[in-house]
């Protein structure tokens, strides 16, 4: 099994099953009550559908294949593929309509809304094997992939562009994780990304970089909490999560702030979990939160 991905995919489902009970909470609530400890275990659609994709990827020789991906994402809504306890949960509304489109034989490339709206993060938290493939296929079109695989549930550019920040982060920390610090890391693949968005994305995709003007300039960094939204709305989320990363020192310290952000705490602490799992490894997870997610068994075997 190639670490990387033991990293990410664990470091990702052990935030969404620690965040899924802060879920809807608010901030305040959680400043007096707050988050501690894994609780119920139950990893949620964030890390079903992100092992969905892995699981299309390696069981597909590492190629890309949108049908299958579709195939098993409504496997997944209807059959509970690839779930804790065999059913589907937390189904975002995008990706629900999205699939049901699907279902009712809409031409792929139509099924996803458009809307300015359908700006969640339901393509921003399963993205991340998709940049494994890209780690396995230098060669490959990287804006050209992390497009159409978030454009089957979330086809609006700000949550392509989303995708690309996070993915490309993601693959500079796979690479450089013994070279750098996780702050350089961050600061780099931002600057990467946006570098290779000015020369492959059209000049309309890249004017909407201006929903990410705080990634991009760096100024997310030294804002205090109560300037930092965890919403379910794509910039949001992106921002709190590397906002988390670049203000703690360990896993377990980002989990647990990403987590008590709250709102769409399950989300912010996957995605902030799934980078975190990256740089410090899967050995820095806490054993009882491991021990005590639901169905491990099942997560480690897709991983290979």
């Amino acid at each position: 099994m190639t670490d990387h991905i033991l990293n990410g995919i664990l470091g990702l489902a052990v935030g969404d099953a620690l965040g899924y009970p802060a879920q809807g909470k608010s901030r305040e609530s959680l400043k007096f009550s707050p988050v501690l400890a894994m609780q119920q275990g139950l990893w949620s659609d964030d890390t079903s559908l992100t092992l969905c994709t892995l699981a299309s990827l390696r069981e597909n020789d590492w190629r890309l294949d949108y049908y299958d991906l579709m195939r098993r994402f409504a496997s997944w809504l209807q059959e509970g593929y690839l779930t804790p306890e065999g059913t589907a949960f937390d189904v975002g509304a995008t990706t629900k309509q999205a699939l049901l489109n699907y279902l009712n034989r809409m031409p792929l490339e139509r099924c996803a809304p458009r809307n300015q709206w359908n700006c969640g993060n339901g393509s921003l938290m399963r993205i991340l094997p998709v940049e494994f493939y890209l780690q396995a296929h230098p060669e490959a079109a990287r804006y050209e992939a992390i497009r159409n695989v978030s454009a089957l549930t979330h086809a609006h550019i700000c949550c392509t562009l989303g995708c690309f920040l996070y993915c490309t982060v993601a693959g500079e920390i796979i690479q450089h994780r013994e070279r750098f610090k996780l702050h350089t890391l961050l600061m780099r693949g931002v600057a990467k990304a946006v570098e290779e968005l000015r020369q492959v994305a059209d000049a309309d995709d890249n004017r909407e970089l201006h929903y990410y003007s705080r990634i991009i300039d760096r100024s997310l960094y030294d804002l205090p909490a109560a300037e930092i939204e965890s919403s379910g709305y794509v910039v949001d989320t992106l921002e709190a999560a590397l906002w988390c990363l670049a203000n703690t020192d360990s896993y377990r310290e980002c989990l647990l702030w990403a987590v008590n952000l709250g709102d769409d705490a399950d989300t912010v602490a996957a995605v902030a979990g799934s980078l975190a799992g990256l740089y410090y490894g899967y050995d820095s997870i806490p054993r009882e939160w491991l021990a005590g997610l639901k169905n491990l068994e099942a997560i480690v075997r897709v991983c290979g």
